[in-house]
């Protein structure tokens, strides 16, 4: 009674009522799933699609789209065409289209179609065409799709689409044709609970079948596609802007393409403050929030000078301009879209830099995701093992020359080490069998990590010159060329045409084995000369292993140059220069005990073998020595 009664049921309506809405939001307006109900669906989709893999389909030749975004909403409403070709060698008389899960479908139109299967539950539906489509033949695809969300979901709100920052990938609204593998179960275990076979692993790199598709099952295509917006954002396509207009409160931008593009791209719009820059024959961008503004000079950098290697170095840059593009913070990651570099904003453009021991991932990052418009926007690499080689591993390689480059060899000591030990720690957590590089499942541990040591070490031991040469002759043969797609194998043979027979064993352990190697500094004598030079002898024991896929390693000889360095300073640490060099040497490094005499001008403080951490040691700890006190 009283006062407290009143707060009582004010209590009691509030707890309802929140009730009410919460059950609203998540149940009525929007399916009620559990991490449960979503390995089901998952399950439930590749046991009724996956047999629908290879099924033969057009070619996608011609994307045109006009997307209404609704931001505030959120919404999209997205109307576009596909121009189809038959390429199959054969008639063509199913049509298969998969939209994403949560995209409602409004219309999907071919004429001299009808729909033959639906698989409502999935979004995916088989096309018979009345008249199948002869070789050569093209056909128009026309679609309207929508994506929305009202209130809010248990889980997995939709975050493409927000007030300040939307980020579309383009296979979010637009229609794929056929099955990919892209999100399906992966754990053994999940796999198992059910009755799925336990391991989804893409063909040999023996297949040769399977040079039909590439990877991203991605056409190369033309592309026109205008997006409306809200008047005070900037919307960013694929393509060059033709024309911009702001009428009623929305502002509507045309993209066009001048060339093919993988059909593997992004759609984005905020609020941005823009920097642009011209730099040679190419307009250099950074879209992003005015307040993230500390690291827009060392993107900027980083972007000219990839230019001024990927393009004298492996071919000419095919597009007039190059842009960053900041997306919110729900996606930690870059991708490289033609053109456009969707960059999470957490990623960089808040970092601090100001500690001169942090590695500089900004540069690293702008320069691995600049690659990409060579390693996968003009060389793509087959559907099957290997493939993520020629573009992640390549992607990594370019990085690490722009790094060096503005770094210096002995800076770039610190971000190698970070790679290695990155690979050996993500090594000991593989599940299913760790792989060679050459034939490497979409592993990142081994096309990023173990990928990057591998070709920075190539380059040292064949020559710049030689693998960028291989790599030129790579991209003469297959740039933007349709199957068959090239093969890790395909790289492989060019980087052992440039190196010569005397580097066979080297590419083979590098590409082909699991490598191990562990070298240890174990002691360093240093006697003072009569003349004022120093005898240096250093202590060293080493050993070489190959492993199998479980891990287990078997000794096998060693007799390789290594690097020696002796320094005035610990490699890698702030202020560490070419000046601390004493000296830099290969020297043969054969297993088991034994000394290296080196006679120099100055004391070292330190000394190392393979210091920079070129090579998979499995201890890069004990390369490098403090030399004792005297």
């Amino acid at each position: 009674a009283g006062p407290a009664g009143v707060i009582g049921a004010l209590a009691l309506a509030a707890f309802i009522g929140t009730g009410v809405w919460i059950y609203t939001n998540t149940n009525v307006w929007n399916d009620y799933r559990t991490s449960d109900d979503q390995e089901r669906w998952l399950a439930d989709y590749e046991k009724a699609l996956l047999q629908y893999e290879t099924a033969p389909r057009p070619t996608v030749v011609a994307v045109s789209l006009n997307l209404d975004l609704y931001p505030h909403e959120p919404r999209l409403e997205a109307r576009g065409a596909y121009e189809l070709e038959n390429r199959t060698g054969a008639p063509l008389e199913r049509v298969h289209l998969a939209f994403a899960e949560s995209t409602e479908v409004i219309r999907a139109d071919l004429p001299g179609a009808r729909i033959e299967e639906s698989f409502d539950r999935f979004n995916y539906r088989i096309l018979r065409l009345d008249e199948p489509m002869a070789p050569g033949e093209r056909r128009t695809l026309s679609f309207e799709t929508r994506m929305h969300q009202r209130g809010f979901r248990n889980s997995g709100d939709m975050t493409a689409i927000v007030d300040n920052g939307t980020f579309l990938n383009s296979s979010e609204f637009t229609p794929s044709l056929g099955v990919t593998r892209a999100g399906l179960l992966q754990d053994r275990a999940t796999r198992r609970k059910h009755g799925l076979p336990e391991e989804l692993r893409p063909a040999p790199l023996e297949d040769v079948s399977a040079q039909g598709a590439n990877y991203l099952r991605a056409d190369w295509v033309l592309a026109d596609i205008s997006v409306t917006t809200e008047a005070g954002q900037t919307p960013i396509a694929p393509g060059y802007r033709v024309s911009d207009v702001t009428r009623d409160g929305r502002r509507t931008a045309r993209f066009v393409t001048e060339s093919p593009i993988l059909h593997f791209f992004s759609v984005q719009s905020a609020d941005y403050e823009i920097r642009r820059e011209t730099y040679g024959e190419t307009e250099l961008a950074i879209y992003f929030d005015r307040q993230h503004p500390t690291n827009i000079d060392r993107m900027m950098t980083a972007l000219r000078a990839s230019l001024d290697y990927f393009e004298p170095n492996f071919s000419a840059y095919q597009f007039r301009q190059a842009r960053i593009v900041e997306a919110p913070a729900y996606y930690a990651f870059a991708q490289s879209f033609p053109n456009t570099f969707a960059w999470g904003e957490g990623l960089g453009f808040i970092a601090d830099f100001s500690d001169p021991e942090k590695v500089d991932y900004v540069t690293y990052v702008a320069a691995h995701e600049f690659a990409h418009q060579w390693w996968a926007h003009q060389i793509i690499g087959a559907d099957m093992q290997g493939a993520t080689v020629l573009s992640e591993t390549l992607a990594q390689y370019s990085a690490l020359m722009v790094m060096e480059r503005m770094y210096g060899e002995a800076q770039i000591r610190k971000f190698l080490k970070y790679e290695l030990d990155r690979y050996l720690r993500a090594r000991g957590g593989e599940v299913l069998e760790e792989l060679p590089l050459i034939r490497v499942e979409n592993q990142p541990y081994i096309h990023y990590q173990k990928g990057g040591l591998v070709m920075y070490l190539l380059k040292d031991m064949i020559g710049e010159e030689a693998v960028n040469r291989a790599l030129r002759r790579l991209l003469e043969r297959y740039a933007f060329e349709d199957a068959p797609y090239p093969r890790s194998a395909d790289l492989v043979e060019a980087l052992r045409a440039e190196a010569g027979p005397e580097h066979e064993d080297l590419i083979t352990d590098l590409f082909e084995r699991i490598t191990l190697y562990d070298v240890a500094t174990r002691e360093v004598e240093v006697t003072a000369r009569p003349d004022g030079r120093f005898d240096v002898t250093v202590q060293v024991e080493a050993r070489k292993m190959y492993a199998d896929g479980q891990g287990v390693e078997t000794d096998t000889p060693l007799s390789e140059l290594f690097d020696v360095g002796l320094f005035a300073a610990e490699p890698g640490d702030a202020g560490f220069g070419p000046e601390d060099v004493i000296l830099f040497e290969p020297r043969r490094i054969r297993s088991g005990a034994q000394p290296l005499p080196f006679p120099v001008d100055r004391r070292p403080l330190f000394v190392g073998v393979d210091p920079y951490n070129k090579r998979i040691d499995r201890n890069s700890n004990d390369n490098t020595r403090r030399v004792a006190a005297r």
